[in-house]
């Protein structure tokens, strides 16, 4: 990627941040270099664009109630304004971007900014690489995909159980009509015998009578009969169930005790978060406020004036200002000692406030579990409930159905005791064919309704046909999408790491450091506690490989590396976050503070390199690294700056 041949020029105005009190300078496309000693608002300058930007918020003034910084860029106006109300800030108007993380970890590239904090500290470098990839939405929609893949499956797995049924359906639907024409030959048989038959009308219809009030009889009881064993499976299925809702019952054992426990528990924790929230906001603040001040020089403390103390104007640190706390005079160094402590009580803050989130997500997974353990309990006793009244039901109804059954067996024998006393019904054997005529007509409508109930299921199952072709095309896609969001974190993770390596390599043979052979970032799996689970989480761990006097190459630890160094790393940290997130197209510029640890030569260098990627780029420099830059960047002294 070059830098952007347009010749847009960009215009800030600042009034009331920092120690500002109105400004306003014009920038071009490349590099503008800020150049001034200590004090001269060049900080509050950058970061007063950084909050325009999207960036965090800049100090408003002390004196005053409110500010202002506007960017003017490519025919659109952006503001910020900061007012004071009930001793809080509050930021007002359009920055030009939302992407707050992005502009603090990768385009405002202060002494505060988090990926050089990180690299300082020794801190896992992902954490700042990945911020403006929301990892915890897409893991929670990878969680949900997975969730609906599954069902999905599940249906297939229900389809293709149900679906192989076919055969055996298709093989009994034959069987059927095979049976069928059987008995229709029968029948045409037994009609043409029994039209042939030689008897008497009155004898053919008393044989017909007889027969017929007998077989519809005999198929009121067998209906009853196939009531009761109805029934009676019911009946067998509903204890069956009672039995697997008491045996689960006995299992689940309420725990109301440890529920109230931890409902207070979790009250405690998250008031303790809100305190901790709190503290680490007020802390933050304070640190905030408390940089910006010694960054600039101080300007607005009582002490803070020029003085003829010679020892305080070529060592900044030993000026002696009034603490705006207690009032006592103290020196800059002590300042700047106090805010490191400030600045670990914050980090402490922060790690117990994770420790305590950590306790609240634990917490709530198990009052969800023991809340689930007693809406079971309630569902189970519900259902036991109605068990025990269907089955009261089902057992009254087989009492009555006995009873009929009872009845009507006794309207058979009497009928089949008539038939048998009637002489001539029984010398004759047109009654046999009758009967026999009857059996056919009654296995014929049996054979019909089951070949009917058959090809109902084979109709059904060929329709789950398409839906399983419907199922299988969308777990295509839900099996495409959750690939695409399992590769998008590693993908990311891979080219930040790639990206980070391959500019880290060529900053350091670009500017020379001595017996520093390599500097590179590995990917690697850690196990870490998730609420009740235990997850694999990737880390960027840093590696430094330095060389001796004799060419002999070693592997070193972090922590030795000088200032300069740790401050070209962080940069390459953050010039990598740059160029993986695509931040040149959401954000125009990027700046640059605080490389005084880095010598003017080096310097150069490495403004010279990071210019190829960003639009605009603006450095705060002092006058004698600013003397060795290219004459070709645009310089902005400190007085224009002047508050």
């Amino acid at each position: 990627m070059s830098q952007q041949a347009d010749e847009r020029t960009a215009t800030v105005a600042v009034r009331n941040l920092g120690g500002i009190d109105t400004c306003e300078v014009t920038f071009r496309p490349g590099v503008t270099v800020l150049a001034g000693r200590n004090a001269t608002n060049r900080t509050s300058l950058l970061t007063a664009i950084g909050g325009v930007l999207g960036g965090t918020g800049p100090t408003l003034k002390s004196d005053a109630d409110d500010g202002s910084v506007t960017l003017t860029l490519g025919g659109s106006e952006y503001t910020r304004r900061y007012v004071r109300h009930d001793g809080q800030v509050r930021a007002e108007g359009n920055p030009y971007t939302d992407a707050t993380e992005t502009v603090d970890c990768f385009a405002s590239l202060l002494e505060a900014n988090p990926a050089r904090r990180a690299v300082e500290r020794g801190e896992d470098l992902r954490e700042v690489l990945m911020r403006p990839v929301d990892t915890d939405a897409i893991e929670a929609r990878i969680r949900r995909i997975e969730g609906e893949r599954r069902e999905v499956r599940d249906r297939l797995d229900e389809i293709d159980r149900e679906r192989d049924q076919l055969p055996r359906l298709e093989t009994r639907r034959a069987e059927l009509q095979e049976e069928l024409a059987d008995i229709d030959d029968e029948l045409d048989a037994v009609r043409s015998t029994v039209d042939e038959y030689d008897a008497d009308p009155d004898t053919a219809e008393a044989a017909q009578e007889a027969i017929d009030e007998l077989e519809e009889t005999r198929h009121r009881l067998r209906s009853v009969r196939d009531d009761i064993d109805t029934q009676e499976t019911s009946i067998e299925a509903l204890r069956e169930e009672r039995a697997e809702l008491e045996a689960e019952l006995a299992e689940l054992t309420t725990q109301d005790a440890e529920l109230e426990r931890i409902e207070q528990e979790l009250a405690r924790l998250q008031e303790r978060e809100r305190a901790y929230d709190d503290a680490v906001g007020d802390l933050s603040a304070i640190v905030e406020f408390t940089g910006d001040l010694l960054d600039d020089g101080c300007p607005d403390l009582p002490g803070a004036e020029p003085t003829d103390d010679v020892t305080a104007e070529l060592d900044p640190d030993a000026k002696t200002v009034e603490c705006w706390t207690c009032g006592s005079e103290v020196t800059t160094s002590d300042i700047r000692d106090r805010l490191c402590e400030f600045e670990t009580l914050v980090s402490e803050k922060r790690s117990e406030r994770a420790e305590t989130r950590d306790r609240l997500e634990e917490l709530r997974d198990r009052r969800d579990d023991l809340r689930s353990v007693t809406d079971r309990q309630e569902r189970l006793e519900s259902r036991l409930r109605d068990v025990d009244a269907e089955l009261d039901r089902r057992e009254g109804r087989i009492e009555e159905l006995e009873a009929d059954a009872e009845d009507v067996r006794e309207e058979v024998s009497m009928l089949e005791a008539h038939i048998e006393e009637t002489e001539e019904l029984r010398e004759s054997d047109l009654l046999d064919r009758y009967q026999r005529l009857s059996e056919l007509e009654y296995e014929r409508g049996r054979l019909e309704r089951e070949l009917s109930d058959v090809e109902t299921s084979i109709e059904t199952l060929d329709a789950l046909a398409d839906e399983r072709d419907q199922l299988d095309a969308q777990d295509d896609e839900l099996a495409a999408e959750l690939e695409s969001l399992r590769t998008r974190i590693d993908d990311l993770e891979r080219a930040s790491i790639e990206s980070f390596n391959e500019h880290v390599a060529d900053v350091l043979e670009l500017l020379g450091y001595e017996n520093l052979e390599r500097v590179w970032i590995e990917r690697t799996e850690k196990e870490r506690r998730e609420g009740r689970q235990n997850v694999s989480q990737s880390t960027f761990e840093l590696h430094v490989v330095r060389t001796t006097d004799d060419g002999a190459v070693y592997e070193d630890t972090v922590d030795t590396l000088s200032e300069s160094e740790r401050d070209v790393v962080g940069l390459m940290v953050a010039l990598a976050g740059y160029l993986v997130h695509d931040v040149y197209e959401t954000v125009p510029m990027m700046l640059l503070d605080s490389l005084e640890a880095i010598d003017s030569e080096r310097i150069g260098a490495l403004i010279e390199y990071i210019a190829e990627y960003a639009p605009y780029l603006v450095v705060a420099l002092l006058p004698e690294d600013a003397e060795a830059l290219d004459e070709e960047y645009e310089h902005v002294p400190a007085d224009a700056l002047a508050a």
